[in-house]
């Protein structure tokens, strides 16, 4: 009997496989939906990743389901993503495959939902999208749909309906669009927003438009979209005017980028546009931090050194050739900062012994930023596969951070030892152990993290002492990827200075959550870290964490509105004229009755 029963479970299982291997084989169709009625005050442009085995009856379901439509109420016809070229509608009643009607699988198949039979779609009931409203259903992050083989749009939000698009978030913040594949965007947008330092500054930046074109200029979209977030009364805005001042074009849209390169991205255009201004070295006064990369004789002490800025401080989440993860973010920092020995065939010619010999290799923090970004090397190459992978590995990371404990005091104590590596490094030292601080005469008006000015050793050491005091730090956005390697949803995890509550970001949802919801995106399990945890670990885990200096004296709070600049006020009175008119428009066109007549 035990053995009979043993032979059903392994043929459900061995079936179940089968299963999951055949999909995951089987071609997939990209489909692209264009809501071009005006049901909506935004127009939704939504993506499936189907099999192509699927049935045209089921993509009728899937796509009522994702733009909140009552099925059976809308047309969908053959587009090219911006006109329809066939105005024959899909026929939902068809037995056939999306395959057989035509589908191509590897390209866009792009479409547009219309009126059916002149009338506008209905909108789904509020009701039929809620369920409890309990924590963890607040908590919204995405979930793999059923029968997905973990492609990239094969997600869905939790307790969200998009016919509640219509009005405002009960939080009050205004949530962001996802053209398509721009989740990561909107996490950092949101995430810049939510930094009041940033955005206080934005705002005190004047466009000259007799200079510029306003479509190009970066500065002043993120100024408007800013705008639009603080006082739209929409639960959900569109990114497509800053997009288009990136110089994208829409197929940009579609591809997924990274959230650290983007963020570079922006940061290098806005110091470009910002030269001149009061505005000049905002980036590097509120992101970048220096540190020094050494090599350091172990027999005569000769040290060759460089410093090196950075914008964010990359942290490895399991060491190369080790199949156990580091536990937490200071685990991480600590081997961040470990020196490596360059001994046999690695080791090091030193200038004054003027031989080989061995040496220490390593990396110390000379300058904390006051917005102190980690980046989690969640992807990785497998070597063995040779494939890129996702590390799910469960890393913890306080809500408070103390960096002091990464500051090396006993470097300071013997400058006289150090010198200079010829690599023609942008902030290289020289061969003098004054150069030190002409590394750092450009900063003698940012009082900011750890900066070596003094000509004096023993000065040096007591401003590195005092600072290594103030050098706590607290966590306020947690950006999260959801999914594999291949492609996933990112989605950001916030909390407001204004009232020290954490907030989801998820593209158009923004919802309360809970600090018991920010440790869920440790990533793991609170088991095993062993090699093959990962593999069967959650696959929502933090990807890039954002934290700021505790220090009274530069903390900001958000300019209220009688603090805005007068270009602001009067942009603010443009973008609710503007936001009035189109309501009105749509209103307009809602109330119009649409009568087909037939020549016949």
């Amino acid at each position: 009997m035990f053995w009979r029963c043993r032979q059903s479970i392994f043929a459900e299982m061995k079936k179940k496989f089968s299963q999951v291997e055949s999909a995951a084989e089987e071609p997939r169709v990209l489909c692209i939906i264009q809501d071009t009625t005006n049901s909506k005050t935004v127009n939704e442009r939504v993506t499936l990743n189907l099999p192509a085995s699927t049935p045209l009856k089921r993509l009728f379901e899937d796509v009522a389901s994702k733009v909140g439509y009552v099925n059976g109420t809308f047309d969908l016809m053959w587009g090219n993503g911006y006109n329809v070229i066939d105005t024959t509608p899909i026929d939902q009643n068809s037995d056939k495959t999306i395959l057989d009607a035509g589908f191509e699988p590897g390209k866009k198949n792009f479409l547009h939902l219309t009126d059916k039979d002149g009338e506008q779609p209905h909108i789904m009931p509020e009701e039929l999208g809620s369920t409890d409203d309990s924590v963890q259903d607040r908590f919204v992050g995405p979930v793999p749909r059923e029968g997905s083989a973990g492609c990239t749009n094969d997600y869905a939000s939790q307790n969200y309906s998009y016919s509640s698009v219509l009005s405002k978030s009960e939080t009050g913040y205004v949530g962001l669009v996802n053209q398509a594949m721009t989740c990561y965007l909107n996490s950092l947008l949101q995430t810049l927003f939510m930094t009041p330092e940033f955005r206080n500054a934005l705002y005190k930046w004047e466009f000259e438009e007799s200079e510029e074109d306003p479509v190009t200029s970066i500065p002043y979209q993120l100024q408007r979209l800013f705008v639009l977030l603080q006082t739209s009364k929409k639960r959900a805005i569109e990114t497509t005017d800053v997009t288009r001042s990136f110089g994208w074009d829409s197929s940009e849209a579609w591809q997924q980028h990274d959230v650290q390169e983007l963020c570079r991205v922006m940061f290098d255009a806005l110091e470009q546009k910002w030269k001149q201004t009061e505005q000049a070295d905002l980036i590097n006064q509120l992101y970048q931090g220096k540190l020094k990369d050494y090599v350091r004789c172990l027999e005569c002490g000769y040290e060759g050194w460089r410093i090196d800025t950075y914008l964010d401080i990359p942290l490895v989440i399991r060491p190369y050739g080790s199949n156990q993860a580091f536990a937490s973010v200071e685990e991480a920092l600590h081997a961040f900062i470990q020196p490596e020995i360059l001994d046999g065939p690695n080791q090091y010619f030193c200038e004054r012994c003027k031989k080989k010999c061995d040496a220490r290799k390593g990396l110390r923090f000379l300058h904390f930023p006051y917005l102190l970004t980690l980046q989690l090397k969640r992807f990785d190459f497998d070597y063995t596969t040779m494939h890129r992978i996702k590390l799910n590995d469960r890393m913890t990371f306080p809500e408070e951070l103390d960096m002091s404990v990464f500051i090396d005091v006993e470097d300071e104590k013997s400058p006289q030892t150090e010198s200079c590596t010829d690599s023609g490094a942008e902030n290289e030292g020289s061969c003098h152990s004054d150069q030190m601080s002409n590394d750092f005469s450009n900063d003698d008006g940012v009082d900011e993290g750890i900066c070596l000015e003094s000509n004096s050793a023993a000065e040096r050491i007591s401003k590195v002492c005092i600072e290594k005091n103030s050098l706590l730090y607290e966590l306020f956005s947690v950006m999260v990827h959801s999914g594999s390697a291949a492609g996933g949803h990112y989605y950001a995890c916030i909390k407001s200075f204004s009232d020290d509550q954490w907030y989801s970001f998820n593209d158009q949802h923004v919802s309360k959550i809970t600090q018991e919801d920010i440790k869920k995106t440790y990533g793991g399990s609170s088991g095993s870290r062993g090699y093959y945890s990962s593999a069967f670990a959650s696959s929502t885990n933090a990807y890039m964490l954002i934290y700021r200096l505790k220090d009274p004296t530069r903390n900001a709070k958000f300019l209220e509105a009688h603090e805005y600049p007068e270009h602001i006020k009067q942009l603010v009175q443009k973008e609710r004229e503007l936001e009035e008119q189109e309501k009105r428009q749509r209103e307009i066109e809602r109330n119009t009755c649409k009568v087909r007549i037939s020549t016949k």
